[in-house]
């Protein structure tokens, strides 16, 4: 039967990212002098001995890892890092850490009052595009303004800087680092609180390039006590990192690229550098392109299918020779197709490039929804996955489960897999609904036509046990081949509550090796299946041996010289692959539940 139909697109498979964020060249800016207050509670002994002061006015401060009240306290598992890093996790600035101040000294510059004021000096002076600030305020919230003075003398004034109390509040670059009482060393742990925040100071353009001496905070306002930590800043360069944009055109071997850089960066050339792993590049790393002239380009020879990570940089001709690299893109590969031989065992389901969001309609009209009534399941019901299977039980449910498109125009192959039915809620056997059907279909040019290859109904409904279906591929040797499994329940809701099940789905040269031309002439049977303790095999005059194994492949048991009567009472319950080796080295292996 052939059945002209609209598809519709085809399932893309393709996912394609890119940052919309400017590259950003984030560096720390260590203190060399200004801290007032050590609020942080670390190392061996009490709370009282390792700060000087709270972080809220009413005796808590912050605590560190590293901070036992005995040698033989249990140590905690939360509170600031030893080291004193700490890796913002605002969105908008990944990357962005802060280093603190020496946790065994002055580590906070702490301002109690209204009026009140300090200086932090930088170790390095350096210039930058922004500066962002970590700091808390301790029981309530509180305003601050600050006084960026550079390498010149001149200043940059930022006012009405709101500090969020340190429970609760929003643009955290930390939270649940805890905190104890200095007044009796009670540990107070939580996931959420107490927290750090950040704060954005922009530079003037005209400020960008001057390197930055110092920034003096003065509390401007609000009941809580402002406690400022860290200083970091996009540090200034002549030579931009690169804006990645929207990833262009994409096909399965290739992928256009693109990007943007600031004007006040002179750019010569540009490097790429991608990969499948999403670890950035260093400035030792070879770039897989160079000497780009363009701001846009075609990564080629991918592979399909597949997800890449890419960075690009700036080459210039200014005082700052290279960038950094941008932040990563990302994009996948479209499907492409396969030339088998090819298996998928919908671990993980349904496969790559596999379509099962798709239902309603027929196989003449083609789908009209997007539900997902093909889902993972253990064969047979067995276990939880591994397997696809639809669920039919009531009326007017139609599912499609489509393949990735095949390459057959060699010839010679053959299409096959396991089948099988149990009821909805266990292994046992159950018929299918009077007007239930379940097709497994063929096109020949991508999913425009499609032909029934096999019809399952009340008529030959499948039992539970595993069958191979198998079917040769004689006259498809198109280059765009399609299978597709359809369900559905008709129009009728008949008592019967069932799954029908996939598993194994495999596309081969239809050419058998010799050890299966020999083991496919030896009739051998394995019965009950399911069964309970015992199984038998039909005939073992030419069985060497038995093994069984579990579906993850572990080896449990080895028989040599079988009898016809197997015990497997020592087994629990679960799916099984009992393989039968013959003396003249041929096996067979065949899938067993055991109840």
């Amino acid at each position: 039967m052939k059945i002209n139909r609209f598809f519709g697109a085809l399932s893309v498979c393709a996912f394609f990212s890119a940052s919309d964020m400017m590259a950003q060249n984030f560096q720390t800016m260590p203190v060399q002098s200004g801290y007032t207050a050590d609020v942080v509670a670390n190392g061996v002994g009490s709370a009282m001995s390792s700060t000087t002061i709270d972080v809220d006015g009413v005796s808590f401060a912050f605590v560190a890892r590293d901070f036992q009240l005995t040698s033989s306290s249990t140590p905690i598992n939360y509170g600031i890092p030893v080291n004193g890093v700490i890796n913002s996790v605002v969105a908008s600035t990944p990357g962005l850490s802060y280093q603190l101040g020496d946790l065994s000294g002055n580590n906070s510059l702490r301002l109690a009052t209204i009026g009140s004021s300090g200086t932090l000096t930088f170790t390095t002076p350096k210039a930058a595009f922004k500066l962002y600030m970590l700091s808390t305020s301790g029981s309530g919230t509180s305003s601050v303004s600050a006084t960026v003075t550079f390498a010149d003398n001149t200043t940059q004034v930022f006012s009405g800087i709101s500090l969020s109390d340190w429970y609760n509040g929003a643009n955290y670059a930390i939270q649940g680092i805890g905190r104890i009482n200095r007044t009796n060393n009670v540990l107070e742990s939580s996931t959420t609180n107490p927290r750090l925040y950040q704060s954005t100071l922009n530079i003037d353009a005209a400020n960008q390039t001057k390197p930055i001496q110092s920034i003096t905070i003065a509390k401007s306002a609000g009941s809580g006590i402002s406690n400022i930590f860290a200083i970091s800043a996009d540090a200034f360069t002549d030579c931009s990192a690169p804006t990645l944009q929207p990833v262009g055109t994409l096909s399965s071997n290739s992928a256009q690229v693109s990007w943007t850089i600031p004007p006040t960066t002179t750019a010569a050339s540009y490097d790429v550098y991608y990969s499948t792993t999403n670890t950035a590049p260093t400035g030792t790393t070879t770039p897989n392109m160079t000497g780009i002239t363009g701001t846009s380009t075609t990564i080629g020879s991918l592979s399909s299918s597949t997800t890449y990570y890419y960075w690009v940089r700036t080459n210039c001709s200014t005082a700052t020779s290279q960038s950094g690299w941008s932040l990563a893109g990302s994009f996948t590969t479209l499907c492409g197709t396969i030339v088998p031989p090819y298996t998928n065992a919908f671990s993980p389901f349904p496969g790559n490039c596999w379509a099962n969001n798709i239902s309603g309609g027929t196989p003449t009209t083609g789908p009209t929804g997007t539900n997902s009534l093909w889902t993972e399941d253990g064969f047979l019901n067995v276990t939880g996955t591994g397997a696809a299977r639809i669920n039919l039980y009531l009326s007017n449910r139609t599912g499609w489960l489509k393949t990735v498109p095949f390459d057959l125009s060699a010839g010679g192959y053959k299409v096959k897999f396991d089948y099988g039915v149990t009821t909805y809620s266990g292994t046992a056997s159950s018929p299918m609904g009077s007007d239930d059907v379940v097709h497994f279909l063929v096109s020949n040019d991508g999913g425009s036509t499609w032909s029934v290859l096999q019809t399952w109904d009340v008529n030959n409904a499948p039992t539970n046990s595993s069958t191979v279906y198998s079917y040769d591929l004689t006259s498809n040797t198109s280059s765009n081949t399609v299978f597709a499994f359809y369900g559905t329940d008709g129009a009728v809701s008949d008592g019967p509550d069932y799954n029908f099940y996939v598993d194994n789905f495999t596309v081969e040269p239809v050419q058998l090796s010799t050890s299966e031309v020999k083991s496919n002439k030896k009739v051998i049977n394995i019965h009950p299946n399911p069964f309970k303790d015992i199984i038998y095999i039909s005939g073992t005059k030419d069985v060497k041996s038995v093994t069984i194994t579990d579906v993850s492949g572990r080896l449990l048991k080895t028989i040599d010289q079988p009898a016809k009567e197997i015990n497997l009472s020592d087994l629990n319950s679960g799916l099984y692959l009992i393989t039968i080796q013959f003396k003249d080295g041929s096996k067979n292996t065949v899938k067993a539940i055991k109840q």
